[in-house]
């Protein structure tokens, strides 16, 4: 008996099949936007095997409604229902991809992770991932009695507004820039408008408009190399933004959670660069007031496990 686990993004889905024990059998690339969808390409690797599986998970990157996702970086969408039938089996789980990171901080091991704050120990507590990329992921994962369990959420829509007088301005001019962001009648918008791959490119013009500059940079990894290369003042401080907002919701959902299992960085943003991880980034991320003692007990992490989403959908049917 074997079983199907699947990572579906916007430019692969990557297909294994694993043991009872969670051993993987054999693995399979398609292209999301080659000739076969989800479903069929579930189908093809269940014939080269020569058998149905047990059972079926399945990481997406898009948001899981009603057992149905539309991909958010491709034309794309798939169900629990037409996966299970297509694979003969009873039924099928499809999770979003950060729910499905959060499943994988389950057996977070020490070289997955570079330490910013405390030590690569992992405890049974409340762990929490943050992942900036084309937009903002967050999940959490606790324990109950020794077992793991997570919460999904979108906690990449939580409320940022300017710190500073001197941050009005750049706020004033994205809710001109991009106005469904907004939240409500003041200066706030969702933190995904300015911590993600989509966002950051609206936010460097804004910034850059609050600064009387030119903003030439299209693209977020374009503002990112900028940036590291000084080249560009808007990018530099649109940057240095990025990181202290990134640390403080990331600080601040920790203190939500309560995360002394840690709290996790992950993320295409985050992969991309990690030279933003440094002092600074710590120092925001234990910026608590009150409660910056408590902060600087939470262990703080750069988790850089690549197949999170094929581990995490291990992890559930593990579980599960």
């Amino acid at each position: 008996m074997w079983n199907l686990i699947a990572d579906v993004g916007g430019t692969n889905m990557r297909l294994a099949a694993v043991n009872a024990e969670g051993d993987i059998l054999e693995r399979a690339r398609y292209d999301t936007k080659g000739t076969l969808n989800l479903e069929q390409a579930c189908a093809d690797f269940a014939a080269h095997r020569g058998s149905a599986p047990g059972r079926a998970v399945i990481a997406a990157a898009g948001v899981v409604r009603d057992g149905s996702v539309q991909l958010t970086n491709a034309d794309q969408s798939f169900s629990e229902r037409g996966i299970a039938v297509a694979l003969g089996i009873e039924r099928a789980k499809v999770l979003n991809d950060f729910e499905a990171a959060a499943w994988s901080l389950a057996t977070v091991a020490e070289g997955d992770v570079t330490v910013l704050q405390g030590q690569a120990v992992f405890p049974r507590e409340p762990c929490l991932i943050v992942g900036p990329g084309t937009g903002l992921g967050v999940g959490a994962l606790v324990w109950a009695n020794g077992e793991p369990c997570v919460i999904p959420g979108e906690g990449g829509h939580v409320a940022l507004g300017p710190r500073t007088p001197e941050e009005v301005p750049i706020f004033e001019a994205l809710r001109e820039e991009w106005p469904e962001v907004g939240m409500g009648p003041g200066l706030v918008v969702e933190a995904e408008a300015i911590l993600s791959g989509t966002g950051l490119p609206y936010f460097y013009r804004a910034v850059a408009k609050s600064m009387d500059l030119t903003a030439p940079l299209g693209t977020g990894a374009e503002i990112f190399e900028a940036a590291k290369a000084r080249l560009d003042t808007a990018a530099i401080r649109a940057v240095e933004l990025f990181v202290q907002y990134l640390a403080g919701v990331a600080g601040d959902l920790g203190l939500v959670f309560a995360a002394k299992g840690g709290v996790f960085i992950s993320g295409g943003v985050a992969a991309a660069n990690p030279w933003i991880f440094d002092e600074a980034f710590v120092a925001a991320f234990n910026a608590g007031g009150r409660h910056t003692s408590w902060r600087q007990e939470l262990p703080l992490h750069l988790y850089h496990q690549p197949n999170f989403g094929l581990i995490g959908a291990r992890n559930y049917l593990t579980a599960r």
